[in-house]
């Protein structure tokens, strides 16, 4: 009797711990995915923000129009001038290749020399150094960032 009374309180005790397990596995889920979640808003913000970066200093490398005279007269000869430099600079120029974008990867995992990425079709790729990726050419390091892991390539970084 008193074995079957210490059984029934044991099983008592361990649906309790059970409830309580459940209990903290999904408040501890619920962290991690609100957690992931501004994560990845900051890194779209940080993305944003790279991208803002480089378009800006692309638009300051372009050359600025020379200055015009401001005579009417003379600005009639001038416009002429130019304007046959200009046609004459620009068939004798090469045409200006303008980059395809990069396909967009994102890091799932990492560890020294190894990282997991998602390619943009939503498929796990697997890189190490020296792995090629199209629009990235070849993988040359994989580091630790913080948390994070950081792929660099010949082209760029992938976070």
């Amino acid at each position: 009797m008193e074995m079957s009374r210490k059984l029934t309180e044991m099983t008592n005790r361990i649906d309790t711990l059970e409830q309580k397990l459940d209990a903290n596995q999904h408040a501890l889920h619920d962290q991690v995915v609100a957690g992931l979640g501004n994560v990845g808003g900051r890194l779209d913000e940080l993305r944003h923000r790279e991208d803002t970066l480089e378009a800006t200093q692309n638009a300051h490398t372009a050359p600025a129009p020379a200055p015009v005279p401001s005579s009417p007269a003379r600005n009639s000869v001038r416009k002429t001038v130019d304007v046959t430099t200009i046609h004459r600079a620009q068939a004798d120029a090469p045409p200006v290749e303008h980059a395809a974008p990069r396909p967009h990867y994102t890091v799932q995992a990492g560890a020294p020399d190894i990282a997991i990425l998602e390619s943009p079709q939503g498929q796990p790729v697997r890189v190490q150094p020296g792995s090629m990726l199209d629009g990235w050419g070849a993988v040359t390091a994989i580091t630790q960032s913080g948390s994070g892991w950081v792929v660099h390539t010949e082209h760029g970084t992938i976070r």
